[in-house]
């Protein structure tokens, strides 16, 4: 099991929405490359960068991202208003570890043509949840589609790769709805990576214990507030 910082990337600084909410920021740093280095420098093993301005449809920071690629040797994942299958490509090509599709992923036949395209072991879904419902377009539009519903059927087209984020949990530091969390224990075969919520310590070791098919742990306002200690975190996952 991965601790996994989180870089979200808004208006070119490092930053945190409280529960996906934009005009709820914090702002952590205004160079996610500096940021980036200082993981590395802490031998994490995966990154995960969100472009928030793209997921967004305001604009984007990809001279940012593509900054950190050329830079930074750790793996990392990208997401944040992925919608099409060149830009995929490209970030692929410049060295991602995984690329992370969110809202598109809803879009019938989208998935299914990037899978092809890129493959599944680079594709992660991106599945957002709110009161038990996955949200799309940067998490601001709650549909009515239960998201285990949509587990499913990410499960049935061949999706290896899920990050799973509960909104409600978000950048709020109140531990992890570990019970909602435990639906997913079914898919043997996904890689999940949970996002929403740690707090501590303690969130981690609960997790380990009550969560232990989850492959990897996201935090981020933990990490930059000093909640979470990355060598402890790290220590302890192994």
């Amino acid at each position: 099991m991965l601790i996994i910082p989180a870089i979200d990337v808004y208006q070119g600084n490092v930053v945190r929405f409280l529960k996906g909410n934009p005009r709820d920021c914090v702002v952590y740093g205004n160079d996610p490359v500096e940021v980036a280095l200082k993981w590395q420098k802490q031998q994490a093993k995966l990154l995960h960068i969100v472009d928030l301005s793209a997921a967004l449809g305001e604009g984007d920071n990809m001279p940012l991202i593509e900054a950190i690629l050329a830079q930074v040797a750790t793996k990392i994942q990208v997401g944040g208003g992925l919608r099409d299958i060149e830009k995929a490509k490209k970030l692929i090509a410049l060295g991602v570890e995984r690329i992370i599709v969110g809202t598109k992923a809803t879009t019938k036949g989208f998935l299914e043509e990037l899978i092809v395209s890129c493959g599944s072991s680079k594709i992660a879904v991106s599945v957002d949840v709110a009161d038990g419902f996955v949200a799309v377009e940067g998490w601001q539009r709650k549909t009515s589609l239960p998201f285990i519903e949509f587990v499913q059927e990410l499960a049935a087209k061949g999706v290896r790769w899920m990050i799973y984020t509960d909104i409600s949990r978000d950048g709020t530091l109140k531990g992890v709805n570990i019970e909602q969390a435990s639906r997913l224990a079914v898919y043997k075969d996904m890689n999940i990576i949970l996002s929403g919520g740690v707090s501590c310590l303690d969130d981690l070791k609960a997790i380990q214990k009550q969560l232990p098919f989850i492959w990897g742990i996201i935090s981020g306002k933990a990490l930059y507030e000093g909640k979470i200690d990355f060598t402890q975190a790290r220590a302890l996952l192994q």
